[in-house]
C-alpha cells in the first residue's frame, strides 16, 4: 500500500511502543525517525527541551526537503499546535561561498530563528561572532559550521569539531534552519504582546473582583517575567502554551501529511483514542487548575488540539488501521478489511 509515497507516518499509543517499532522499523528502513511528544504544561521546565526540539526539527527538514521518511508517534505528538511547514520553510537562510551577507543583519535574523548568541559555539542553536568569522550550530546539523567573511562577502564555509576547533570539510553552501519551532519577528512579537496584556489587564481585574488578589499579584508577575525574558532570549523562552497570541494560523505535526504523498498508518486505534482523551484530560484539568491560581492566563489553555478532532482529520487521509482486534469503528470509516495470520 505504501509504494510510491515517500512519506510514511506511524502513530501509535504510548511512547514505549513508538520506541519500540521505531527500533524494530530501524532494521527495514534507514530513513526513519521518532517524533517526540511534547508536555505542553511542564515543557517550559524540561530539561529533555532542547533534545526533544532537534529532533522534531531534524524531521521539519526531511519533509520541506522532499526527501523519503517514515516517522513513528503517538498521537499527543500531533496535540500540540505547530506552525504551517511552509512557514518555516520560507525562513531558512542558505548561506553560499562568495556571496554577500551583512553580518549585523544576520545576527539579528538568527535571533529571531531562535539561536543564542554564545562567547564560543557550544551545543545545537548557538552562534558566536569574532571580528569577521561567525561560527553557528544548526540544530538539523550534527556538527557546527564556521563562516569566514572578507567585508561582507563570504570567503569560505566550513565545519568543525566544538572539541578541538579543527576544521572537518569545506562546503560551497549550507542552509541554516531555525533553533526553535516558534519562530517571532520584532512584529509578530509586539502584537503578540498587545493581546497578552488585553487579556492579562482583563483577568486581574476579574480575580480581583473575586477578592483573589494573591492570584492576580501571581499572574501579573508571572506575565510580565515571561515578556522581559521573550525580548531578552527569544527563542531560548518556551512560547508553546502562548502560541495563540502569537499566531492565527496553526496545524497539528498530521497535518503535513496529505495524502498524494503519505500513508498513515494507526497502530491499534482503539488504545490510541484512549490514550487521546487521557492526555486531553489531564491538559484541562492541569491547565484549569493553573488557571485559577493565577498561573497562567486563559488563553494559555487553547495550546492543544483535541483528539477527537485530530481523529476526525485523520479520517480523511490515507489510513490503514492496525488492530488486533475487531475495531468498533467510532472514529473511522472502514471501507476494507483484511484479516491476516501473525505470530
Amino acid at each position: 500500500m505504501s509504494e510510491g509515497y515517500p512519506w510514511k507516518l506511524i502513530i501509535t499509543y504510548n511512547d514505549s511502543k513508538a520506541k519500540e517499532i521505531y527500533e524494530d522499523y530501524k532494521l527495514y528502513d534507514k530513513n526513519v525517525c521518532l517524533y517526540p511528544a511534547k508536555d505542553i504544561i511542564f515543557y517550559s521546565a524540561d530539561i529533555h527541551g532542547n533534545a526533544i526540539v532537534r529532533d522534531r526539527l531534524k524531521i521539519l527538514k526531511k519533509l520541506i526537503e522532499k526527501e523519503p521518511v517514515t516517522v513513528v508517534t503517538t498521537l499527543d505528538g500531533g496535540m500540540d499546535k505547530i506552525l504551517p511547514l511552509d512557514f518555516i520553510a520560507n525562513r531558512v537562510i542558505t548561506v553560499k561561498e562568495a556571496g554577500s551577507l551583512n553580518l549585523t543583519r544576520f545576527q539579528a535574523d538568527l535571533v529571531h530563528l531562535g539561536y543564542e548568541r554564545q562567547g564560543q559555539v557550544e551545543g545545537p542553536g548557538g552562534f558566536a561572532v569574532r571580528g569577521g568569522i561567525l561560527d553557528i550550530f544548526p540544530p538539523t546539523e550534527e556538527c557546527p559550521y564556521r563562516i569566514e567573511l572578507w567585508g561582507d562577502e563570504v570567503d569560505s564555509i566550513r565545519s568543525f569539531d566544538t572539541g578541538s576547533q579543527r576544521s572537518i570539510e569545506r562546503v560551497d553552501s549550507i542552509r541554516i534552519y531555525p533553533a526553535a519551532e516558534m519562530i517571532l519577528d520584532q512584529d509578530r512579537m509586539l502584537t503578540g504582546f498587545k493581546k497578552i496584556e488585553e487579556e492579562k489587564k482583563e483577568y486581574v481585574k476579574k480575580l480581583r473582583e473575586q477578592r483573589k488578589t494573591e492570584e492576580a499579584a501571581r499572574v501579573r508577575d508571572i506575565v510580565e517575567e515571561f515578556k522581559e525574558n521573550l525580548e531578552s532570549f527569544q527563542g531560548s523562552v518556551g512560547i508553546d502554551s502562548y502560541i495563540k497570541y502569537f499566531y492565527d494560523d496553526t496545524v497539528s505535526f498530521f497535518d503535513y501529511f496529505d495524502p498524494d504523498n503519505s500513508v498513515i498508518y494507526l497502530d491499534e486505534p482503539g488504545r490510541i483514542a484512549d490514550k487521546g482523551e487521557a492526555v486531553e484530560t489531564e491538559f484541562r484539568e492541569g491547565m484549569i487548575g493553573r488557571i485559577e491560581k493565577g498561573y497562567i492566563l486563559p488563553g494559555q489553555s487553547d495550546a492543544i488540539y483535541g483528539y477527537k478532532e485530530l481523529l476526525a482529520n485523520l479520517n480523511h487521509k490515507r489510513i490503514l488501521l492496525l488492530s488486533t482486534m475487531d475495531y468498533k469503528k467510532a472514529f473511522f470509516t472502514v471501507k476494507g478489511k483484511w484479516d491476516f495470520t501473525v505470530r
